[in-house]
Order: structure tokens, then C-alpha cells, then sequence
């Protein structure tokens, strides 16, 4: 029977050259040409490509299977690959054409297109990422917590599942990405919420459906995920547990990381695609707060949007619910019982019996947790070396417990920790350091030893211990015998970001322990900074530079010229001679924008016969052309080095017609390289096919390519892009992006095109968005389209905002007096906000007087000021209350601030927030309150305020020395290096020459050390 027949050599033969070609694409092609190349060539779609290469569907014509092989050999041909064997054998057209023949003849003798699918699926299961959904049976194996045991006997290995609100939300999340669409799920909550149980329930939506899905866990952040992302296919679920582990790798691949799930999320022929991440809230923090340096930006636009919140207990209505299903299962009875606040999946996973072993350890046993836990909090892995925590255990005892504790200490500590508490893992489990199990290899994957051969026996701590770490021990420097012992045993991975722990401290010397040890290991990084910190204490021994040289690989161009620029600095002259006399004649040349990073680097130092050297290598012929905005750094580099003979041989290659159209902000910025440089044939050429060929990806995008192309005189092809009628194809869903592309558009004079957007754009607005459509009104009258902001104003906007919600109302009034919608802010005051604000919230009554004032509205203002605000505010949040008596102030209602003052807000207010401390300390300052300053300071804030970011904390102390309060600056001193903040401690006082050399971990100054104390 042909259903029950093994598949016949033919039917191999198609489905592994398709695997092959796929590999060779992905693989030594680096995912060229992408699929939309590959579109444009064999005139089909891009996802017809993506369906082709996966098997997923059979190209009806030979003739069009063969033009995508051969774009393929004209990218191997590119990479001087296409004479390789293996390679001419793959790219070999009658092999296609035979095997095309035998497929198309197995269909028409009846094989059905489903079962062709599953063979097709099979054949290239091993080059795809992940396995079956249907094999992904053990929640344990996805690092679900394991629940409290129960002496009924037969019980399932996971209570019976209560959904709530967060549920909810991620299951439509979910089945948005059944019906095609890839989707990114961030589940934010504390240690023990729920967060990946919510996960494994939701995947049973997916194993229900008739196309199988599959999971892909990459379990260790060590191994090379990026590269394995660009196998993964649609139908995938992308399953990144504790996400902080990938995003803020210690080995800087947390960036390209997230900026390749960006790609894979945003492409649709490999859609569908689903992220499921969870996060703790401290590194959701973290990763989507802007901040300078920013280090997160792919991070923050991976995430941001995508937050679902997981609450740390349940709800009344979750109660109840729970109440229902207890005769299910008695674990859930016995939550339901014990658990206090709510707290049930924390009881279910064992927190309060964790908690108590923790507290009952005895010294010895509690000394290796808190090693643990500073290791963890500092910026080690999850795993973390026995033989650190066994070093470092010791100096966390006093004279007196280590003289009671006996040899086998070690022993019974670990016993003791890795006991399991009522049916969970204990405090510290054994992590297994071989091969990842159930891990298919792809053929150009070679074989090696798994991550954490050769570090001897590796320990987790436990998540809610690892949490109750970082809350609990924020505070507190570890003694010297941790850090010793993190230079001897700490995973190479985690070596700089511990060191950087150690800096931020004011630990100088075991900083540079740890950052020598790193850059033997070839931590690029930790040279650099290895480099600077040495050369301020002694800046003419240049060993650390001679390390750091001797010891760092030059396999990228960009490590060559940022090592080059710390030794240019450090004035070590010989060694920046010999360093770039290596890499000019060694660093790979296929990256442009590090080779352009190198040459710039070169011509700043004027290290002229260098640069030539690496111009003589020919760059501009080995440069991989796909990244538009690499290139464009490079012809800007070259365009600086007066490499004009380069500059030509880039050219001639043709980039305007290679490089990848996916990014258009990348692409805009060629278009300005290319027009800087007078390349204007490469400009045209290069509109032409944007004109043409480019996605309507979304109106800010948009409209800076037009912009771009109106700048560099390309505005034909701005209009030909325009007659595509992009204002058809875009989701107007943005008034804030719509009204910029307006302007755009109206720069560039397509009239039509501003019609039929200011059409699109008033039908899709939201009235009760109000800010936004202010915006949007101000726009549509700037362009002209007053037809348009005719019948926006005929909805009344005004009439739509709901006067209970006194900050948006006060806004409001803010954007419609800067738009010059007076009719609409006239409709709106006629409303009387003012006797509708809600007087308890400080804040918000801050800013409806602040622009009652600005717009003129006396009357209202004066109505508002009569319901005497001043005495209901709540007089909780420091900042609220400051931004209260700043308003106050302004609008010169100095009884309303004697009445403020005289609820005395200083007595009342909460301390915890550094920044709201600071703001009232400076608005009683400005107000002349110098009792109720003396009252907050009494309160002792520089005790009480969580130490936050660099400049809040920069922002507090000028703050404190405005006020003069050198106490409270002494004693918020004393808590700033333990927080990490050595720097604003460095600054106050004698501190700079006394701690010249840093400091020690109990508090003191360190002794004068060099490069010969270091190991």
C-alpha cells in the first residue's frame, strides 16, 4: 500500500537537498539572500519562499525552483564558495530537476498533501531548532517549579491548575499567533508566582491544533543561540524562562540577541512564531529603563508592550475560585489553609518550608547560602561553582563560629542544603554539566564538551532564595575571602560582570583581579578595563597593556580598535604600535561596519601607515554587502581616509542593488551615505528599488525614508513610492505617527496622498484620546487638509473627556492650548474641571492648576483654589505633594501653601523614594519652610530612601548639600558603596585621596597595591 510504503530514494533526495539548502543558506551564507531577495528574484512571494524552504509547500513550476537555486549560487559566488565541491554538488541543476521530477510524480500518483507535509517536516526536523510539541511532556524539564508533596497517594506531579486574569490575557495572546501572526509573551512577576506554570498551561491551546507546533528551549545562554535563530521555523514556540539569563548574558550576546528575535518576530515569512519569556520585575526594569549608556536599546524594544503582569497573590475572586477545586486535589486544600496574603503559588512551591531551612541553618551551612546568594546578586550565572561557594563560605563566619566549626563542615552543609523540602528541590541543587539532553545537532555543529566541562561540581540557587538575596542582602559588602575565591573559581562568563560588581564597590584591587583573570580568558572587555583602571594609579607601567595584548584575539575588528584606543590613551605608545601593525594585518575583513570602526580609529591616532596596510587588503572587495547601515559606515570611513581607489571598488559592487531591504531606517541611513560621499547613481538605484520594493512597515518608519529620499534629492522616487498608496496599506492606529507622516507627505507634495491619510487618519480616531487627537487637529491644519479637521472637530472631542480623571483633563488642557484648539479648550472649561477634580491626588491637582494658569482660565482657577485643595491632599507621596506646592506657589495662592505647610507634609510623607524626598526637600527649600525642612531631615531620610540610579542619587546629594544637611550626606555615605554607588561616595569630602587606592570590604581604606600584587 503507498500510505504504508518507507519513503523511496527519490523522496529523500528532495526533502535533503531542500534541508541542504537551507543549511547552506543559513549556515556559511549568513541568511543570504533573505527571502524577500529570494521573492524578487523568482517573482513570488516572500512567504511562498519561506513555505518552499521548510517544506511547507511544492513550487508548481521547475522553471521557478531553479531561479531560486540560482540566486543562491550568485550569493556563494559572492562568497568565493561556489567552486567548493559539496557546494557545486548542492547547487547542481539537473540533481533539482531529477529530483523535482520525482516528487511532482509521487504527488500525481496520490500521495496526499498532508502526509507529504509530515514526511517534509520530518526530513528536516534535524536542522530545525526545538522538538515536537507533542514530545514536550515534562513541565519539570521547562523549569516549572516543582509543588509541596502530599501523602495521597496518585496524585498528578502538578496541582490542579486555577486560571487567572494573567491567563486570560496570555491566551489571546496565543491564539493571535494560531491564526498566523508571531507574538512575544513577557510574563513579570516575583520568584514563585506562576509565571512559567501560566506558560506550560497556555501550550495546551497549541497542541490542539491540526498544524503541530514545536519548543525550542535553549537551555544554557552559553551556547550559540544567536546562530540557532536563524533556524527556527514558523510554528515555533520560543521558550525563554528567566530571560534576564539570555538578555543580559555576561558575554554581550544579551544585545544581538534580542535584536534577532526583533527580526525573526517581525518577518512574516516566518511567521507564525511565539516568545513565551518570563522576568522578574527588577530585570524587566532593567532592560526596557532607558538609561546612559543606554545598554538595552534592542532589549527595551523587544519587550516594551508585550509586559504581562503576574500579581504575587491571589485576588478575592482567585480565592474563590481556588475554594471550588480543592476536593480536586489536597495540595491545593492545604494552600488554601496555610498560605498567608494570598501567597498560594509560593506555599504550593514550597516557600515557607524553604524559608525556614534557611533561617535554621546552622553558621557554617548559612555562610555557603549567602555566598550563594552574593554570587547570584553581583552578577554570577544561575550556575554557580562548589568550589567558589566552599572558599568563599568561610569569611561570612565570625572568629568564634569557625573555631566550632569541624573538617566535615562542607559535607554536612551540603547535605543539608540540597535536602528537599516537603517534595521540592532544596535550597542549592546540583546542576548537570554534560551535553544538553534531547538536543538535536545539526550536521555543521561540531561535536565538543558540554558548558561547565572542567569546573568541577556546579550548584542552583534556589529562585525565591535568590530573590530574598537580592532584597535582603542589598546592603551588605561581601568579606574579602568571596572575592578571593570569585578570581579563583568564577566561570569565565561571569569574571567582568563581577568585576564590575567590584569596581562599583570600591573593591579596586579585586576588581582588577578579576578583570586580569577575565582577559586571560579573552574577555575584550576586561583588557579595556583592565588598561584604564591601571593607568590611573600608575600610569607609566604598561604591563597590564602587555596582558592585555598577549592575551586577546584579534577576530574582530572591533575589539582591535577599542583595545587600541585604551592603550592610545594609556600613551603606550609601543604597544599601540605593535597591536595595530597585528590587526591591520590579521582581523577578518567580511564585517564592515568593525572594519570600519578599526580604520577610524587608525586615522585618529594618525596611524597612517597602518590604515594604508588595511586598505591594502582590499576591504571593499571582501565586505559582506546584506547591512545597509554597515556599509554606510564603512563608505564614510573610507570617504575619510581619502581611499578614493577603495571607495571605487565598494561601488562597483554594487550595494544599492544587495543590500537587504527589510530595515528601512537602515536603509535611509546608505541613502545619506551614499548622497555624502556624491555616489548619486547608487542613490538613484537605491531609491529605485526602495520605490519599488519596500515594505509599509509602519508611519514613523515611513516617514523618515520619505524624509530621507526628499533629502537626498531622490523626490521622484518619493512619489513613486507614494503612488503605491501606502495610506492604504497602513493600520492608522497611531494619531501621534499619522500626523508626522502627514507632515512628511505634505513636504513632498503628493496632495492626494495627504487626502486619503487625513481621511484614514480622522475615521480611526479615538475621541477619548484626546491628547492625541489635539495632536492630529494641529497637524491636518498645518498640511491643509481642512476638510479633514472640519470633521474631526463636528465628533466634539472635547465632549468625549470624562472630567473624573483630573490628570488626563489637565493634560489635556495642556496639548489643546499648545495645538490652538480654542474652541475646543473653551468647550472644555465650560465643563467646569475644576469642580470635578478629584482633591485627594496632589499630583493631579498639580498640574490642572499649573494649566488652568498657562491657558488663562482665571475663573476656573480661582473655583478650583476655592474647594481649598491644600487641605484634602493626600500627603503620602513626597513628589506629589512637592509638585503641589510648586503649583501653589506659581499660581500665587500663598494661603493654600500656608495651609499645606501647616498639615505639616513633612511628618506625613513616605521616605522610601530618593527622588520624592529630593523634590520636597528642594520645593520647601524654594518656599522658605525651614521648619518642616529641619522635620524631614529629622526623620533621618538618608537612612530610609532606597538607593537608586546614578543620577537620582547625584540629584539627592546636591540636594542635601543645598539644604545643608552634611549629616545626613555623611550617613547616606556610608550606604552608597555597598549599593554600588562608589562613585557619588568618591566625591563627598576627603574621600577622593583617601581611597585612592579603593577600599576593603569592611569599610576601611585599601593599602597602596599594583600589578605585582595581582595573580
Amino acid at each position: 500500500m503507498v500510505g504504508q510504503a518507507g519513503p523511496s530514494e527519490g523522496d529523500v533526495e528532495y526533502a535533503q537537498l531542500v534541508a541542504e539548502l537551507a543549511a547552506f543558506r543559513s549556515g556559511p551564507l549568513r541568511g543570504q539572500p533573505s527571502n524577500r531577495a529570494l521573492a524578487e528574484a523568482v517573482k513570488v512571494s516572500p512567504t511562498t519562499v519561506g513555505d518552499w524552504l521548510c517544506a511547507a509547500r511544492f513550487p508548481q513550476q521547475v522553471d521557478l525552483l531553479l531561479a531560486l537555486v540560482h540566486a543562491v549560487r550568485g550569493k556563494a559566488v559572492d562568497a568565493r564558495l561556489a567552486e567548493d565541491t559539496a557546494v557545486v554538488r548542492l547547487l547542481d541543476e539537473g540533481r533539482w530537476r531529477r529530483a523535482y521530477r520525482a516528487e511532482a510524480a509521487r504527488r500525481a500518483a496520490g500521495t496526499s498533501r498532508a502526509v507529504k507535509a509530515a514526511q517534509g517536516r520530518t526530513a528536516l526536523g534535524e536542522m530545525r531548532p526545538g522538538r515536537p510539541l507533542s514530545e514536550v511532556t515534562d513541565p519539570f524539564h521547562l523549569e516549572v517549579h516543582h509543588a509541596i508533596g502530599s501523602p495521597v497517594a496518585g496524585l498528578p506531579p502538578l496541582p490542579a491548575y486555577v486560571p487567572r486574569e494573567h491567563d486570560h490575557e496570555l491566551a489571546d495572546l496565543v491564539t493571535t499567533a494560531i491564526s498566523g501572526s508571531s507574538r512575544i509573551a513577557v510574563l513579570v512577576g516575583g520568584s514563585s508566582t506562576g509565571k512559567t506554570r501560566a506558560c506550560w498551561e497556555v501550550l495546551d491551546l497549541l497542541r490542539e491544533q491540526r498544524e503541530p507546533w514545536r519548543l525550542w528551549h535553549p537551555i544554557d545562554p552559553t551556547l550559540p543561540v544567536l546562530a540557532e535563530l536563524a533556524h527556527v521555523a514558523p510554528y515555533t514556540v520560543i521558550w525563554l524562562n528567566e530571560a534576564q539569563n539570555y538578555l543580559l548574558a555576561p558575554d554581550q550576546h544579551g544585545e544581538p540577541l534580542a535584536a534577532g528575535l526583533r527580526n525573526l518576530l517581525s518577518a512574516p515569512e516566518r511567521a507564525p512564531v511565539l516568545v513565551l519569556a518570563t522576568l522578574w520585575p527588577k530585570y524587566w526594569d532593567t532592560l526596557t529603563t532607558r538609561a546612559e549608556p543606554d545598554r538595552h536599546p534592542h532589549a527595551r524594544e523587544l519587550l516594551d508592550g508585550h509586559k504581562i503582569k503576574v500579581p504575587d497573590a491571589f485576588t478575592a475572586v482567585d480565592l474563590a475560585r481556588l475554594t471550588d477545586d480543592t476536593d480536586r486535589d489536597p495540595r491545593l486544600s492545604e494552600a488554601a489553609q496555610h498560605a498567608r496574603d494570598g501567597q498560594i503559588t509560593q506555599y504550593l512551591a514550597g516557600v515557607p518550608a524553604l524559608m525556614d531551612r534557611y533561617e535554621e541553618a546552622p553558621p557554617a551551612t548559612k555562610a555557603l547560602i549567602h555566598a550563594a546568594m552574593d554570587a547570584r546578586r553581583l552578577g554570577a550565572g544561575p550556575k554557580l561553582p562548589l568550589d567558589l561557594l566552599a572558599d568563599a563560605a568561610p569569611g561570612y563566619l565570625t572568629d568564634l563560629e569557625w573555631d566550632r566549626t569541624d573538617g566535615d563542615w562542607l559535607l554536612h552543609a551540603l547535605e543539608y542544603v540540597s535536602t528537599a523540602c516537603k517534595g521540592i528541590p532544596g535550597i542549592l541543587t546540583r546542576c548537570h554539566t554534560g551535553a544538553p539532553r534531547n538536543q538535536r545537532r545539526r550536521r555543521d555543529q561540531r561535536a565538543g564538551p558540554g558548558p561547565g566541562a572542567g569546573q568541577g561540581l556546579l550548584y542552583r540557587l534556589a529562585d525565591y532564595l535568590d530573590q530574598h538575596g537580592q532584597r535582603s542582602r542589598a546592603d551588605l559588602i561581601p568579606p574579602i575571602d568571596f572575592w578571593t575565591a570569585t578570581a579563583a573559581h568564577a566561570r569565565p562568563a561571569d569574571l567582568y560582570v563581577l568585576a564590575h560588581a567590584a569596581q562599583d564597590r570600591g573593591l579596586d584591587r579585586d576588581a582588577a583581579q578579576l578583570l586580569k583573570r577575565a582577559t586571560a580568558h579573552g574577555d575584550s572587555r576586561a583588557a579595556q578595563a583592565l588598561v584604564r583602571q591601571l593607568h590611573v594609579l600608575y600610569p607609566d607601567d604598561h604591563r597590564p597593556g602587555q596582558w592585555a595584548v598577549a592575551h586577546i584575539a584579534l577576530d574582530d575588528p572591533r575589539v582591535a580598535a577599542r583595545l587600541l584606543d585604551c592603550l592610545w590613551q594609556a600613551d603606550a605608545d609601543e604597544l599601540v604600535t605593535s597591536l595595530a601593525e597585528r590587526a591591520v594585518s590579521r582581523v577578518p575583513l567580511d564585517h564592515p561596519e568593525a572594519v570600519s570602526e578599526l580604520l577610524n580609529k587608525l586615522l585618529e591616532m594618525g596611524a597612517h601607515e597602518q590604515s594604508l596596510t588595511l586598505l591594502a587588503r582590499d576591504p571593499a572587495t571582501h565586505v559582506d554587502l546584506n547591512n545597509p547601515i554597515a556599509v554606510a559606515f564603512l563608505l564614510k570611513s573610507l570617504q575619510r581616509a581619502g581611499a578614493e581607489q577603495q571607495l571605487t571598488r565598494l561601488l562597483a559592487r554594487d550595494p544599492a542593488a544587495r543590500v537587504c531591504l527589510d530595515n528601512l531606517r537602515t536603509v535611509a541611513a546608505l541613502l545619506r551615505a551614499l548622497r555624502g560621499i556624491g555616489a548619486d547613481e547608487q542613490v538613484t538605484s537605491l531609491a529605485e528599488r526602495v520605490a519599488a520594493h519596500a515594505p509599509f512597515e509602519d508611519a514613523p518608519t515611513l516617514a523618515h525614508l520619505l524624509e530621507t529620499l526628499q533629502e537626498v534629492g531622490a523626490r521622484e522616487q518619493a512619489v513613486a513610492l507614494l503612488a503605491r498608496d501606502p495610506a492604504t496599506h497602513l493600520v492608522v492606529d497611531d494619531l501621534y505617527s499619522a500626523a508626522f507622516l502627514l507632515s512628511v507627505v505634505r513636504k513632498i507634495g503628493v496632495p492626494e496622498q495627504v487626502t486619503s491619510l487625513a481621511e484614514r487618519a480622522v475615521a480611526s480616531a479615538a475621541c477619548e484620546d484626546l491628547r492625541a487627537v489635539a495632536r492630529l487637529l494641529v497637524t491636518l491644519r498645518r498640511v491643509g487638509a481642512h476638510e479633514q479637521a472640519a470633521a474631526l472637530m463636528a465628533r466634539d472631542p472635547a465632549r468625549h473627556a470624562s472630567l473624573d480623571d483630573t490628570e488626563a483633563v489637565a493634560l489635556l488642557l495642556n496639548t489643546l492650548r499648545r495645538a490652538g484648539a480654542d474652541e475646543q479648550l473653551t468647550r472644555l472649561l465650560a465643563r467646569d474641571p475644576a469642580a470635578h477634580a478629584c482633591l485627594g491626588d496632589p499630583r493631579a491637582v498639580a498640574l490642572l492648576l499649573e494649566n488652568l494658569r498657562r491657558a488663562g482660565a482665571d475663573e476656573q482657577l480661582t473655583r478650583l483654589l476655592a474647594r481649598d485643595p491644600a487641605a484634602h491632599a493626600c500627603l503620602g507621596d513626597p513628589r506629589a505633594v512637592a509638585l503641589l506646592l510648586e503649583s501653589l506657589r506659581e499660581a500665587g495662592a500663598d494661603e493654600q501653601v500656608a495651609v499645606l505647610l501647616a498639615r505639616d507634609p513633612a511628618t506625613h510623607v513616605a521616605l522610601g523614594n530618593p527622588l520624592g524626598v529630593a523634590y520636597l526637600l528642594n520645593s520647601l527649600w524654594r518656599v522658605g519652610a525651614g521648619q518642616q525642612v529641619a522635620v524631614l531631615l529629622a526623620r533621618d531620610p538618608a537612612t530610609n530612601i532606597a538607593i537608586g540610579r546614578d543620577n537620582i542619587m547625584g540629584f539627592v546629594l546636591n540636594t542635601l548639600r543645598k539644604v545643608g544637611a552634611r549629616d545626613q550626606i555623611a550617613r547616606l555615605a556610608e550606604r552608597l558603596p555597598a549599593a554600588g554607588q562608589f562613585t557619588h561616595f568618591i566625591g563627598i569630602s576627603d574621600h577622593q585621596e583617601r581611597f585612592r587606592f579603593g577600599r576593603e570590604a569592611d569599610g576601611g581604606p585599601a593599602a597602596p597595591w599594583s600589578w605585582d600584587d595581582l595573580e
